[in-house]
């Protein structure tokens, strides 16, 4: 199956966007360029580290058009109040029935007939499979979940797709964000990958 069209760009929160750290890396954005801020989310208030350059670049590709950003983050629709916050637009959510968050939150089995594996991953297939569209996908759970175990073959054999797994105390760093704008443009000129 060939993908075509604008990407989706399945976006996580933390790890991704929210570097898991107290301290900004200086040497991957300088100090000046991350903001921190104060969530909320299930309730609870979640310190936020975000580098302004990541969160530039993801509002700019989805307001160009380039891309369709869409969260795919336990977050789910409280995502996009700390979008508001970063000064992002409104994105949709992922629709994505896998997720059972008293399942993911406990580490237990998948409730029967659905099936056991990442609730994330089957998302990610139905956008390239299903939509026929190429996918970005940025989690930094990724490699551990998926890219390890050989899961991410058969995603990518369903269509173009780009999967970026950031160290999740440092997020998207300036390499992730030329990957994806190679990858933008690659599909514009119609290159293979």
């Amino acid at each position: 199956m060939t993908s075509t069209g604008k990407p989706v760009w399945l976006l996580d929160v933390d790890g991704v966007i929210n570097a898991i750290s107290e301290n900004p890396d200086g040497a991957i954005w300088p100090k000046g360029r991350w903001r921190h801020l104060t969530a909320r989310c299930s309730g609870i208030d979640w310190p936020i580290l975000a580098a302004t350059p990541v969160v530039e670049f993801i509002a700019a590709t989805h307001e160009s058009g380039r891309t369709e950003v869409r969260w795919h983050t336990t977050w789910q629709h409280e995502a996009n109040a700390l979008g508001e916050l970063l000064g992002l637009p409104e994105f949709a959510v992922q629709d994505c029935p896998e997720f059972y968050p008293e399942r993911q939150l406990a580490g237990g089995a998948a409730p029967v007939g659905v099936r056991n594996t990442w609730w994330k991953l089957p998302a990610a297939e139905r956008v390239v499979g299903e939509e026929s569209r190429p996918l970005i996908w940025t989690d930094d759970d990724i490699d551990r979940e998926i890219g390890w175990r050989g899961r991410d073959r058969n995603l990518r054999s369903l269509g173009r797709v780009l999967t970026i797994s950031p160290r999740q105390h440092i997020g998207l760093t300036p390499k992730h964000l030329r990957s994806i704008d190679e990858f933008i443009d690659s599909l514009a000129n119609g290159e293979a990958t």
